[in-house]
């Protein structure tokens, strides 16, 4: 059977992390001779080359590289090029995985063998791996009051200036326990994840790339992803939205089946880019109401604000009763995008806002409602 998946890594500067990623792939229950991790280094000078090099793995690993930072989208792609298998997982380097993690992937695709399977809302928690001297004051309370009951708590964390190690691959391979002390469950709520879990709306907003499988053959039928997305975020949705536009279903793998590493936020990006989003606004327009609801309410910041309107928007169409305040709503939505694309409120735009809000007074329908708060928000955009 050969290569069957090809797990691909991007990097930059996580070399302690990816160090316990490549150890957890160790674990897989899954043949060793059916898959590949391959680490997509972007360009990193903390040592992750050398690392990589020397780690002596039971499955083939291989490394790839820009000899400069060149973005998410780019190095993801460059492991795409070197990729062997019938199907893509996308994996971050600071992802560890569970030994069940290949092997429940390919039971999913068993069932859905054309279907993108993401890991997103259930593999959603975190561990701690490293003490990190820069977590916030609220990081690091969060972090005492996780690891403190354990055995794994130490004073000098209270002190330290420099990154300690809470697990080792030592404890990945051979002491799981250790691991299951340093959980915790993200602040990310019930509401949320119950919302990235259905896919009646915006099916796509299930490829997070922390953990997703995709067919290798889709992903070459649509370019991989976008290379104009340099800086981090909507990237991973802009890649979902164009294999939904190709009618390839979503799914959530219910399991868990492995846990991000914590680190302090400032590590992170911007998940809400609006430079991304303007390149987002260039390439597709303006006709989808689902990309043109980004503008006023960003799905990263409300997702369940975001997919109950567009329910609402749907259900407003469906009856003759509401179904001008539908078209109004879809209108605004449009004038909203491109109030924040061009960054501009000519005098046409102006008066069609306001023909539209004179419109929707004294409708009482849900769709009315919303009508109205968008029309508000819309007015606000950009000030």
């Amino acid at each position: 059977m050969g290569i069957r998946y090809s797990i691909i890594i991007p990097t930059y500067n996580r070399h302690q992390q990816l160090l316990l990623t490549l150890a957890s792939f160790e674990t897989q229950t899954y043949p060793k001779q059916h898959f590949e991790v391959i680490v997509a280094d972007d360009g990193s000078t903390d040592g992750t080359k050398e690392m990589v090099e020397g780690f002596q793995a039971s499955y083939q690993l291989n490394y790839v590289s820009h000899p400069e930072q060149r973005g998410r989208s780019a190095i993801r792609n460059l492991g795409l090029q070197h990729a062997k298998g019938l199907y893509i997982i996308f994996c971050d380097a600071d992802f560890l995985v569970l030994p069940e993690f290949i092997s429940t992937v390919r039971r999913y695709h068993r069932k859905y063998p054309k279907a993108v399977l993401s890991g997103i809302p259930h593999s959603w928690d975190d561990a701690y791996t490293h003490y990190y001297p820069d977590f916030s004051p609220e990081e690091k309370e969060q972090f005492r009051n996780t690891v403190s009951p354990t055995s794994l708590w130490n004073p000098e964390f209270e002190i330290a200036a420099d990154i300690i190690p809470l697990i080792t691959q030592e404890d990945i391979l051979h002491h799981t326990e250790a691991l299951s002390k340093v959980v915790f469950t993200t602040k990310v709520p019930p509401d949320t994840r119950q919302q990235f879990a259905k896919t009646d709306i915006a099916p796509w907003m299930l490829l997070v790339t922390r953990c997703v499988a995709i067919r290798r053959s889709q992903l070459i039928r649509i370019g991989g992803f976008n290379e104009q997305f340099v800086l981090y975020g909507l990237e991973d949705w802009d890649l979902g939205y164009r294999l939904h536009r190709l009618k390839i279903r979503f799914r959530s793998i219910k399991e868990v089946i492995g846990y991000h590493q914590e680190h302090p936020t400032h590590l992170r990006g911007n998940v809400f880019n609006t430079d991304n989003l303007r390149i987002m606004y260039k390439q597709y327009g303006f006709n989808d109401s689902s990309l043109n609801l980004f503008a006023l309410v960003p799905p990263s910041e409300d997702l369940e604000k975001y997919k109950e309107t567009l329910r609402i928007l749907r259900r407003g169409f469906r009856s003759k009763l509401t179904r001008s305040s539908a078209v109004m709503l879809r209108r605004t939505l449009r004038i909203a995008a491109k109030k924040f694309y061009y960054q501009n409120n000519p005098l046409k735009r102006q008066r069609s806002l306001r023909r539209i809000e004179k419109k929707a007074r004294g409708r009482k329908s849900q769709v009315a409602h919303v009508l109205r708060e968008m029309l508000v928000k819309t007015q606000k955009l950009g000030q």
